[in-house]
């Protein structure tokens, strides 16, 4: 935005303190770092990471089973849609949300996705929902 408008806000949404890169916004800031940890940290466990490029190199070298790597991703796919939306809620005058409200909100979708590929025959994630719930006990 700064090299479009010159006075343009650039600081971060949430924090307020550091310039609003992809880097910091996902999953540097405080409050997408807590979004992010309490998703898939008892995933993750030993190989967590808030780094964009950390993550990104995991799903690119297929770090995990298929499973675990279908999961990762469409987690990463809400975190992203789901602080980006609320960071444009909270830049044009919304209410803020908590992060714990994202958290439970990705969550649900989470579990929804997981639960309609099991039910639809798809069998190389069947074991997914049971993977996310073990995960989410963890965290």
């Amino acid at each position: 935005m700064g090299q479009w408008k010159q006075y343009a806000n650039t600081s971060c949404t949430f924090c307020k303190t550091q310039i609003e890169t992809s880097d910091h916004l996902f999953f540097q800031c405080d409050y997408s770092r807590k979004v992010w940890n309490g998703l898939v940290r008892g995933l993750l466990l030993d190989k967590y990471s808030e780094k964009w490029q950390d993550i990104m190199l995991m799903l690119a070298r297929k770090d995990f089973n298929t499973t675990k790597s279908f999961i990762l991703g469409y987690v990463l796919q809400n975190s992203i849609h789901s602080i980006w939306r609320e960071r444009n809620a909270r830049r044009h005058g919304e209410e803020p949300s908590p992060a714990e409200r994202l958290i439970k909100l990705i969550d649900k979708n989470i579990r929804n996705r997981l639960s309609t590929m099991r039910r639809g025959g798809q069998e190389k994630y069947e074991k997914g929902i049971q993977m996310w719930f073990g995960s989410r006990r963890t965290s």
